[in-house]
């Protein structure tokens, strides 16, 4: 967990950081020459003593960096064998000379979360470049001749002129925010993509580094070779020079991530307990920490798992990205029901089925499904449609929709709410290499009737954990309409109300 921060321009390169102290409390750092203002902030995790590595120099090149890649080990080594010499023992500096060794092609190198600003200083270039989930985050800022960057939009919206932006049809319709921000002039970088500014003419480009091709499997030996995979991607995350843990809930993706490794810290958040009055004391602090207003009640949970975690760990372990990868929401049941009886029994496809199923196609159930608002369900249907395009089921769709729609905002509060206690949160399930093959799955592999996730309950229960396969699914929560007077559990517009209400009124007292 770092940050980093940039400006072409005028603007306090120091405050930037500052603001952003929280997710870097270990080191900083500021580069500076007559075209740009670069600064780093770092979280010590790989490599604990070798100097400048934040920020990290070499040649015509300086690199910000935030984030891990995973397989640094192994690239060193390939690096080592072109004749590549390295004086340190990070991953920074192997992601520094992946670039220099085969420039964009490294993307395709690279296992990780990252976000990171590469400056040419001889080609007066910028490149920012996020991962493939977007675990990550990176927006910029521009407005006429200034350009600037940052870890957490906060640290642009506190020292450059920004204009709310009132009429963000995704945030209506998914209750968070994605590539547009709650400002109108900071945007996030899209996961999977980098973005190229030249300095001398004020352009930039934004394109993929990645997007998904459907690789072969073996179904006869899928457990397998996902069992391999899903271990080595724990393997290469427990690699780390500082405590770690495992956030653990109990349920079928923890669980798994457990059998894989002993780990000596876990944390588990009880959502029976009675947090009413802490909750109420945080939530300011919480909803500052986002950024932008997220409508899910696991951002406190988050906070409290963070906040003990970072008593005694610098690094934690989460089971993020199954659900999408792998089928796991209980709201992908209803339209994967409807799409088995659809293929078993084709022959009632024309007159039975309808009289019971009252949409016309998955799309537009999936719509109906997902939107938060039922005023935008139209703006929910034509940013999930892509995705229905690319798939021949929905099972797949629904996932895949997720993963790039919906998973940002899980991320945004995983990150958020671990950079406020200066810890990082890592995910194996998002290891490039499992959203790859989890994409690629057909949908019998995960679900089946009601059982969602198939192919990972086979592995849990091949590894002989088998308390986690029956237990109802049940997200991160807590009770925010009961503690508020409301009899419905499960209805999130008060509490999304609460923290837009709460999040214009910090707005204000920064901007005054």
């Amino acid at each position: 967990m770092c940050s980093i921060a940039g400006i072409v321009g005028k603007g306090d390169i120091q405050k930037m950081l500052a603001v952003q102290r929280h997710r870097a409390p270990d080191d900083s750092n500021f580069y500076e020459d007559r075209h740009l203002k670069l600064a780093m902030g770092r979280l010590k995790i790989i490599d604990l003593k070798s100097p400048g590595l934040c920020l990290y120099q070499e040649g015509d090149l300086v690199l910000s960096y935030n984030g891990e890649i995973y397989n640094y080990l192994e690239l060193k080594e390939e690096l080592q064998k072109s004749g590549l010499k390295f004086k340190t023992n990070s991953d920074t500096e192997v992601l520094l000379k992946s670039f220099c060794q085969w420039g964009y092609r490294a993307f395709d190198k690279l296992n990780g979360m990252y976000a990171f600003a590469l400056y040419d200083k001889k080609r007066k270039t910028i490149l920012l470049a996020r991962d493939i989930a977007g675990e990550k985050p990176l927006y910029y800022y521009q407005k006429g001749q200034a350009f600037a960057f940052a870890s957490e939009a906060k640290a642009l919206s506190h020292i450059f002129p920004v204009t709310i932006q009132e009429n963000n049809l995704f945030y209506k319709a998914f209750e968070h925010c994605h590539i547009d921000t709650l400002w109108e002039e900071i945007k996030e970088i899209p996961p999977a993509h980098y973005l190229l500014y030249r300095i001398k003419d004020n352009k930039l480009t934004i394109k993929p580094h990645w997007q998904f091709t459907p690789r072969s499997v073996k179904l006869k030996n899928a457990e397998e070779e996902l069992e391999t995979l899903l271990a080595d991607a724990v393997k290469i995350r427990t690699r780390s020079d500082v405590p770690y843990a495992l956030y653990y809930s109990g349920g079928i993706d923890s669980s798994l991530i457990d059998t894989f490794h002993n780990f000596q810290h876990k944390f588990y958040f009880d959502n029976k307990a009675d947090w009413k009055s802490d909750f109420f004391t945080k939530i300011e602090r919480v909803v500052w920490h986002l950024d932008t207003p997220v409508g899910s009640l696991s951002s406190y949970p988050l906070w409290k798992l963070a906040e003990e975690a970072s008593q005694k760990v610098k690094v934690v372990i989460s089971g993020e990205g199954a659900d999408e990868v792998f089928g796991g929401y209980v709201r992908y049941l209803p339209i994967a029901r409807e799409y088995e009886l659809r293929k078993k029994f084709p022959s009632y496809n024309a007159y039975l089925f309808p009289k019971y199923f009252k949409f016309t196609d998955y799309l537009e159930a999936f719509a109906s499904i997902t939107s938060r608002n039922p005023k935008h369900i139209s703006v929910t249907r034509e940013m999930i449609a892509p995705y229905f395009k690319m798939f021949n089921d929905p099972i797949n769709a629904m996932g895949f929709a997720d993963f790039k729609l919906i998973l940002p905002s899980l991320l945004q509060m995983g990150d958020r709410m671990a950079g406020a206690f200066g810890i990082e949160n890592r995910c194996p399930f998002l290891d490039r290499r499992l959203i790859e093959f989890g994409f690629s799955l057909p949908p019998q592999c995960k679900i089946s009737g009601l059982r969602q996730k198939l192919i990972l309950r086979k592995i849990l229960a091949r590894r002989g954990s088998h308390d986690a396969l029956d237990r109802e699914k049940e997200g991160l929560t807590v009770f925010f309409n009961k503690w508020s007077g409301k009899k419905i559990i499960w209805d999130r517009s008060l509490y999304f109300a609460f923290v837009k209400d709460i999040w214009y009124k910090t707005y204000n007292q920064i901007r005054k």
